[in-house]
């Protein structure tokens, strides 16, 4: 069963994914956020400014295969989902794609997805991720917009330290089995 950690970009999501990952979950990695930087290190063109369509497939295919490849039995996370696609297409102003749209419906997490809220006091730009503060924050919107219109359940990570938060996680998911 794979569960989503989802949230506007920069409230923390990687961390606790990493956290998680120390504590023996099986991790998928923000996938769309390593391919930028393997695209960016080699020059390619396999980025959403360049080949947006070639972008998104090859995010959402990783996306699936890590779905896939997780026992039904086992508890893994996703350091974000498919509707996070969604939600980024949208608040680009594109449509879903017909591919985007049926593999949301056809690859399911867990109902439960966490999302971290939005909180300034952690909030950094990088190479990768550029949005101000308060994009972030619009993003992190249609985020909720998307999950919600996918039919999943969002849980708040509420704020605190990492370790905090991978507590609250893992309590969580424990006391859903």
């Amino acid at each position: 069963m794979v569960y989503v950690l989802t949230g506007g970009p920069g409230f923390g999501k990687t961390a606790l994914a990493e956290k998680l990952a120390l504590k023996g979950y099986q991790i998928g990695p923000e996938i769309a956020r390593v391919l930028i930087d393997e695209q960016l290190k080699k020059g390619g063109e396999i980025l959403p400014w360049r080949n947006s369509r070639e972008f998104e497939r090859r995010v959402m295919e990783s996306r699936i295969r890590f779905i896939q490849q997780i026992p039904d039995k086992e508890i893994a996370f996703a350091d974000r989902g498919l509707p996070d696609q969604v939600a980024f297409s949208l608040y680009k102003g594109k449509p879903v794609s017909e591919p985007l749209a049926a593999a949301v419906k056809n690859h399911r997490y867990a109902e439960t997805v966490f999302i971290t809220p939005p909180w300034r006091e952690i909030y950094t730009e990088d190479d990768i991720r550029k949005e101000t503060f308060e994009e972030a924050c619009r993003i992190h919107d249609w985020i909720v917009k998307a999950y919600r219109e996918a039919g999943y359940h969002l849980v708040e990570i509420p704020k605190g330290s990492v370790d905090e938060r991978v507590k609250f996680i893992a309590d969580f998911v424990s006391s859903a089995i």
